[in-house]
């Protein structure tokens, strides 16, 4: 047992090591010295910097009109509210989960967003677009956004964005760009610095040749197969009916960072909780349902609400309602199954 006085000692010596940008095994892994953020020492199981967390769409999205009157698609490059984890905001700008950063864009009638490409993989949810005239155009190909449809503008692609109709149009954006961020992967550029032009035009595809050349999902299509895997009784306890979007290539995830997946929640039914070792964030696309987590926590959410799960914190859904729900989910369990991270365990 140290005396008084060689703790005292100690804690003088610990305090001027890390104001000296140094540590020690001792206060890295030790309790006082690594808390909530400051947290990095082995654990039995996985503990988050990130927290639980869900945002009502119908607030996101008053802020996302407010802005489109204060901002020009101009001025922001990209008009959007983004999805903050309050865990996290401190030191992680605009993260949602701790690899994972998803926000809301707006394009008003008659606005585009000009031609840029970035290391980052991304994708566009569309949540709300008028019948025609709202379209991504990626590496010159023009793919329509109609509501559900999942678009994809994978690592390095050239991609801009038109509204030419004359309502509004607004879709969920995905991407691993924090990842890029933390390893030193980020890259981009505008097209305008490059060829002197805003929007690209019609060219041969000059992606990576190792990206999923699949960039349109259809919601009519994933949506109808959700239906008849339902009818044909392909249900899980833990995930209800679900269905991943897949590299058809490769029939890997979407992105080598990121999966994506839709999946439905029969009515009057619970999905059971398990331990996962995955970022996910969830947009609640059809009906409602609510997430049952820890501690009686618990998350009720509607037609485009998104909710935020950090790795290893067990959630259960629930549908109350007599009809299905349907969920759209983004997840980040690609990258732990390459590193050999990836874990379940029966909550």
């Amino acid at each position: 047992m140290a005396t008084p006085h060689a703790e005292s000692r100690r804690e003088a010596f610990i305090e001027e090591l890390l104001s000296s940008n140094f540590t020690t095994f001792f206060a890295a892994t030790h309790p006082k010295y690594s808390t909530g953020n400051k947290a990095f020492r082995f654990t039995p199981t996985p503990v988050s910097p990130a927290v639980p967390y869900s945002w009502k769409y119908q607030d996101a999205r008053a802020k996302l009109f407010a802005l489109g009157e204060l901002l020009t698609v101009e001025e922001a490059e990209r008009r959007n509210i983004n999805f903050v984890n309050p865990a996290l905001k401190t030191f992680m700008p605009a993260a949602t989960l701790p690899t994972l950063r998803g926000g809301i864009q707006l394009l008003l009638a008659g606005e585009r967003a000009y031609t840029h490409r970035h290391s980052a993989n991304a994708f566009r949810f569309i949540l709300e677009a008028p019948e025609a005239g709202a379209s991504t155009v990626v590496d010159g190909t023009r793919i329509p956004m109609h509501p559900g449809d999942l678009v994809m503008t994978p690592n390095w692609t050239w991609h801009d964005h038109h509204n030419e109709s004359d309502s509004h149009a607004i879709w969920y954006d995905g991407l691993d760009v924090l990842m890029a961020y933390w390893v030193g992967g980020v890259f981009s550029e505008e097209l305008k610095d490059v060829a002197g032009e805003s929007y690209q035009t019609a060219r041969q595809p000059r992606r990576p040749s190792d990206n999923n050349p699949l960039l349109y999902y259809p919601y009519a299509r994933a949506r109808d197969t959700l239906q008849k895997l339902l009818e044909a009784g392909v249900r899980d306890p833990f995930e209800g009916v679900r269905t991943e979007y897949v590299n058809p290539v490769t029939s890997a995830s979407t992105f080598p960072t990121m999966s994506t997946a839709l999946q439905l929640v029969p009515g009057k039914s619970r999905l059971e909780p398990k331990h996962r070792t995955e970022n996910i964030i969830f947009i609640t696309v059809e009906g409602s349902v609510t997430f049952q987590l820890p501690d009686n926590q618990q998350f009720h959410t509607g037609r485009f609400d998104v909710t935020a799960i950090p790795s290893w914190v067990p959630y259960s859904i629930v549908n109350a309602e007599q009809a299905p729900a349907v969920l759209f989910s983004q997840s980040d369990r690609p990258v732990f199954e390459k590193l050999g991270f990836y874990r379940e365990a029966d909550a």
